[in-house]
């Protein structure tokens, strides 16, 4: 077994601000659980396979794992009453250790190097969370806090009509106040851009999805983002760079998607060449792209989703330039 190196200073204090957090929070918003014993660690090093990352090892002298705010996110212990053993989660990546998981389905990862990265496993989604565990934890209650009130309760008008989405001024706040503590957190940049967005400020949405793609080089999301941000400004030139890089990481029919938006955004540039190439990539990737773009427009005209449609009707121009757009479905008259 790897001889785990010995803790940092860093490692050994970062939890000072952790506690500090805690402290002024309301009661029962984080729940901590009194420090490993030394033998549950050594039984999960050994079931493992390997030692602990040296400042994760710190937090367990410290706490045996935590329940971040009603358990949207619990970090793991290796004892008894840790909130979530380590040993059952999945250690899928043998170059990280999984270590936290949200009620979202997001789980995190710490690398060799010590970064914290976010794996999104409906999607595929892999991005960098944190530049390391400590800021990574402090960054997460940071964002986490702002959704609540000083009784404990979930603040007023955080969340949508449906009670699901958090709306997008409170999004905003929550990654500038993760970024306050993390910068180097792509993630954070992605979630702001999308924020920003969402509110209809999208020069610097731009900018935060251009320093996300510089954080986190290898998600395609960020780059997506950024190439639909720049479509919407009509600089399409840029958007085309954009969903270029994109579609290059990303494999598989999302990646023809992807393709799709890069060839939308060739013909708006008036680069034919650009826009033929990618069209071919788009169908060559995946067969069915123009089966699945007619559904997702037929889709969103039974849903009456105005923007949705929008969005596949201009897919369906850029990939079949000469095909009609399908019309649309006669709907059944109600019984």
């Amino acid at each position: 077994m790897t001889r785990r190196k010995a803790a940092s200073p860093r490692d050994a204090t970062f939890y000072d601000r952790f506690r500090a957090a805690v402290a002024r929070l309301p009661t029962g918003l984080i729940r901590l659980v009194p420090p490993a014993a030394p033998a549950d660690v050594a039984r999960a090093e050994a079931a493992l396979g390997r030692a602990l990352p040296s400042a994760y090892a710190s937090f367990l002298q410290s706490f045996d794992g935590a329940d971040l705010f009603h358990e949207s996110v619990l970090v793991a212990g290796v004892g008894p009453d840790a909130p979530r053993a380590l040993t059952e989660l999945a250690q899928d990546r043998p170059d990280e250790l999984m270590f936290a998981e949200a009620q979202s389905g997001d789980r995190f990862a710490l690398d060799a190097g010590g970064r914290v990265w976010r794996y999104d496993p409906g999607a595929e989604e892999r991005a960098l969370a944190g530049t390391d565990f400590a800021r990574w934890l402090d960054a997460t209650v940071a964002r986490e806090q702002v959704l609540f009130g000083p009784d404990g309760e979930y603040a007023p008008d955080v969340f949508d009509t449906g009670g699901e989405e958090v709306v997008p001024k409170v999004a905003l706040r929550q990654a500038e106040r993760a970024l306050k503590v993390d910068p180097g957190a792509a993630d954070a940049h992605h979630a702001r851009g999308l924020a920003l967005a969402h509110l209809g400020r999208l020069q610097p949405a731009m900018a935060a999805f251009a320093t996300a793609t510089e954080l986190d080089a290898h998600n395609p999301w960020p780059w997506f983002d950024l190439g639909r941000t720049a479509l919407e400004l009509g600089r399409a030139g840029e958007a085309l760079a954009a969903f270029r890089s994109a579609a290059a990481l990303e494999g598989g029919p999302t990646g023809a998607r992807l393709a799709a938006w890069g060839t939308r955004a060739a013909a708006e540039a008036g680069d034919g060449a650009a826009a033929a190439a990618l069209r071919a990539e788009a169908l060559a990737r995946d067969p069915a792209l123009l089966a699945g773009l007619r559904h997702a427009l037929d889709d969103a005209r039974q849903h009456d989703d105005r923007d949705a449609e929008r969005e596949a009707a201009a897919l369906l121009t850029a990939v079949a330039p000469g095909d009609p757009l399908p019309p649309p479905r006669r709907r059944l008259p109600l019984a």
